[in-house]
């Protein structure tokens, strides 16, 4: 018996398709049911917008990387580890690149709900990353290290926005970057010490 495809990985690609083709406000959740071949109260009984919709994108990207990386046994250092991760990241989103920059053409300088809701996401998504290579994102220390990946990330992230290249070298040497000065500015800090009862 052939198995059903998942009806929310259906909704995720016929968002991407029309926002790579059609400006992002213009496009609507019938629109998406549509293209979807969905009728519109079965995709509302599983996305309530179109920021649901792209959550539910960035969480299919983080599962696609977490299957390549979990329990990989590596004994990669964890900025190399981190980097590979990351990478990895850029190149699940390579194919979806004119959706993402349709999408944020019209969302990040005018949406304030959409910028705040996205930078919410790419939080959990570093959380996640932090998590990966070991590292306890929730303690008081891992939250420091999740907003600096953040912060790494964005601006690798905007380097792959512009970066035309099929090996990707822009994005690798602005990712590198920072997550070199990111590992030395962590050697300057002292690790806590452990009182002794």
């Amino acid at each position: 018996m052939a198995r059903k495809s998942d009806p929310s990985k259906k909704v995720i690609a016929a968002t991407l398709k029309l926002a790579a083709a059609t400006p992002w406000r213009e496009i609507t959740l019938a629109d998406i049911a549509e293209a979807a071949k969905l009728k519109p109260e079965e995709l509302k009984k599983q996305f309530s917008s179109k920021l649901a919709i792209l959550d539910a994108f960035n969480d299919q990207i983080d599962a696609q990387v977490a299957k390549e990386f979990t329990n990989a046994g590596t004994e990669e250092s964890i900025r190399d580890q981190l980097f590979d991760i990351l990478m990895a990241r850029f190149d699940a989103l390579q194919p979806h690149k004119s959706a993402i920059k349709s999408i944020l053409r019209e969302t990040v300088p005018y949406d304030p709900i959409a910028s705040a809701h996205g930078l919410r996401v790419l939080l959990r998504c570093m959380h996640r990353t932090l998590d990966l290579v070991g590292t306890r994102s929730l303690s008081p220390i891992g939250c420091v290290k999740t907003k600096i990946l953040t912060v790494i990330y964005l601006r690798s992230f905007k380097s792959w926005l512009d970066d035309d290249s099929t090996d990707m070298a822009k994005t690798m040497a602005t990712l590198d970057d920072g997550l070199a000065k990111a590992e030395s500015l962590a050697r300057l800090i002292p690790a806590p010490t452990r009182k002794v009862a």
